[in-house]
């Protein structure tokens, strides 16, 4: 399932938002030997064979490859739960969000997953589902007075309930109003939405057995950073009460700050760091392995003939093992060989540099002098200092850590031409 010419190569380096599936993930997944997967496996067994649920923060830069280490751990463990994924992001449509957002989000996707997936019971005008059908009249109370206009009056089935709950989800998506309106009843009836999602969950969990339900939240890690201390700082309480066993995608950035112990307490210490792949030591030296994986990485999607040796070399330098980058990169050196050459047979070494200087023009574009300057410092001392600026740093993805030594980050190689253009400017200035 490799590539053989240069069109298919765009369309082995698409993978999206959700990362690599099915058949993708089989042929094209790179193990990396810093993966938290294997831990959080045996973390999760454990908590299925002892009937207890498990609330776990997975922290990575975004575009590290997050999604795919998590369908790959779900692929894993098919036989011991159910998952259901979603992406806050794109639920929403929002990068600043409220914990009522994430609560929202959470409830309906959750229940629709379950009455997709029939588990559920007894039908809905079941005189013995009493449960459900308060499930039912609790969210028409929360829609009651909202814009939101219900397709059906006739819910006595979970199709119709189905129908509603996505129909909520369009409007709180694509109306300010809505969303205000629908948030608002949601934050005064929160103990009422855990209520019945915990509820919904039980009768999960019973049409599962032995399996256990697991939730997958994704997004969390590239919204802003206010909504991201809003939603596991200030209200963790309310996501770990949440009585199944979740994994939320957690902001690099919050990793160095003085909020992080507080919610890592708040979690259990359930605390798992994906890093990137490491093209170098700390010392500035080749990391051999590393790049050894990435190398592995691009040549599992493509016949090595489709790129020059140095292109390759280039690429791999460039990355940074952020892997989002790497198949940007990849894509857009296609298109540049196929502009310099209609029929042209591999990737050169020009149509990668071309690739990298529109990531690099991409990730420069809204950094400051004082970015700079900080910039500057890290790729002299490699630390990754508490500070609310090293942090956004971090968030613009400019700023990347790594693990294969001690802990320690570095400016992403694609800037290291113009870091050095404005570096003698920086030591003036301190001067």
């Amino acid at each position: 399932m490799k590539a053989i010419n240069l069109n298919q190569v765009i369309d082995h380096f698409n993978q999206g938002k959700v990362g690599l599936r099915g058949q993708e993930l089989r042929f094209w997944f790179v193990e990396r030997p810093s993966t938290p997967r294997d831990r959080m496996r045996m973390l999760l067994r454990r908590m299925r064979e002892q009937h207890q649920v498990a609330h776990l923060l997975l922290i990575g830069h975004r575009g590290c490859g997050k999604s795919t280490e998590l369908n790959k751990l779900i692929e894993e463990m098919q036989d011991d739960y159910l998952a259901t994924t979603f992406n806050l992001m794109e639920v929403t449509g929002r990068t600043a969000v409220g914990y009522e957002d994430v609560m929202l989000a959470m409830a309906t996707q959750v229940m629709r997953f379950c009455i997709d997936q029939r588990l559920v019971q007894r039908p809905l005008a079941d005189t013995l589902n009493e449960g459900w059908r308060g499930v039912r009249d609790w969210w028409l109370q929360v829609i009651a007075g909202s814009p939101v206009r219900p397709g059906s009056s006739d819910f006595s089935s979970f199709a119709a309930l189905n129908t509603l709950l996505g129909e909520i989800e369009v409007g709180v998506k694509q109306s300010s109003q809505t969303r205000e309106q629908i948030l608002s009843q949601v934050n005064q009836q929160m103990p009422e939405l855990l209520r019945w999602l915990n509820f919904v969950i039980a009768e999960a969990q019973m049409a599962l057995n032995p399996q256990r339900l697991l939730i997958v939240v994704e997004g969390l890690d590239k919204v802003d950073l206010e909504s991201a201390r809003n939603v596991f700082r200030d209200h963790a309480p309310t996501l770990t009460s949440v009585r199944a066993t979740m994994i939320f995608t957690f902001p690099i950035p919050l990793r160095y700050s003085d909020d992080y112990q507080q919610v890592r307490s708040a979690f259990d210490g359930k605390v798992h760091v994906l890093h990137n792949f490491a093209p170098h030591h700390a010392d500035g030296k080749d990391d051999g392995a590393g790049r050894a994986q990435l190398r592995r990485l691009v040549l599992a999607r493509m016949e090595e003939r489709l790129i020059a040796p140095d292109a390759l070399d280039y690429l791999i330098e460039a990355t940074g093992g952020v892997l989002a980058h790497l198949v940007q990169m990849m894509q857009n050196a296609v298109l540049y060989a196929l502009d310099r050459q209609a029929d042209a047979a591999r990737i050169e070494l020009i149509d990668m540099q071309r690739a990298v200087r529109e990531l690099r023009d991409e990730l420069s574009v809204n950094l400051s002098r004082q970015d700079w300057q900080i910039l500057a410092a890290r790729r002299r001392d490699r630390d990754p200092v508490l500070d609310a600026a090293t942090q956004l740093l971090f968030y613009k993805n400019v700023l990347i850590e790594y693990s294969n030594d001690r802990a320690w980050c570095d400016v992403h190689p694609a800037l290291w031409g113009l870091l050095e253009h404005y570096a003698p400017q920086v030591a003036d200035d301190d001067a």
